[in-house]
């Protein structure tokens, strides 16, 4: 038996053995779990995008704007007719975008004062606040630009069976009227660039039938997505 008497010879220490690499246990329920968290937070944001755009669509497409109010009082009798007491009080005229479309219009001197009772003895069965109004396509009414309107004449109507020849009837111009620059811009509305924007231009207003009685009726004049129309209020008992 020989032993290793070298001197220089250095004594390699006890080297530990290489252990062998763990391999990682591929889970498949885990994975599961971490893609359907990952999937529903994904379609719970989809949802709820979709969701803030049905309401803004919703709300666009109903809104209904207050420009004015109307107390009606009861149907009356003189020698000309049938009539009504009508107390008008404007919240605004016209949109901010009336400018825009017909810079020729301005404000008119027989305009009354916005928050300011106005009393008109209307002749007929029914009464109607009428002007154009521009409908814009839906959407620009998604991205809150409302219709462009005017209110342009407050006019009663004979429309009950016992009045239909009677042509006494009542027109009072507000806000300037019916002027021609109106007119001049339903004959562009087809053109570059209107139509680019402009669904259509009609002369709306809704005719709100009177009644018999005592007391009063209170509406609201709004502006919808595509008319001038009346919301009643409340009844008025009488004084």
């Amino acid at each position: 038996m020989t032993t290793n008497t070298n001197p220089n010879q250095k004594t390699q220490p006890n080297q530990p053995l290489p252990q062998p690499k763990r391999r990682r246990r591929f889970h498949p329920f885990r994975t599961i779990l971490i893609l359907a968290i990952i999937v529903a937070i994904v379609a719970s944001g989809i949802a709820g995008l979709a969701l803030a755009l049905f309401l803004q669509t919703f709300t666009a497409l109903t809104r209904e704007i207050p420009v004015a109010e109307v107390v009606m009082g009861p149907i009356q009798s003189d020698e000309n007719g049938q009539y009504m007491d009508i107390q008008f009080t404007p919240y605004a005229y016209q949109s901010a975008l009336l400018h825009i479309f017909n810079p020729q219009d301005s404000g008119s001197a027989d305009n009354p004062p916005l928050g300011v009772p106005q009393n008109y003895k209307v002749y007929g069965d029914t009464v109607a606040v009428r002007g154009p109004l521009v409908k814009l396509y839906p959407s620009l009414l998604i991205l809150n630009f409302n219709n462009v309107y005017k209110l342009s004449v407050i006019e009663g109507e004979y429309r009950q069976s016992g009045n239909a020849g009677n042509k006494n009837n009542s027109q009072f111009p507000i806000n300037g009227g019916f002027d021609d620059s109106w007119w001049n811009f339903n004959s562009r509305e087809a053109t570059f660039p209107y139509n680019m924007i402009v669904d259509r231009f009609t002369i709306s207003g809704d005719e709100e039938p009177g009644f018999y009685g005592t007391g009063k009726k209170r509406y609201q004049i709004v502006v919808t997505m595509d008319s001038i129309t009346w919301n009643f209020i409340e009844d008025i008992p009488p004084s």
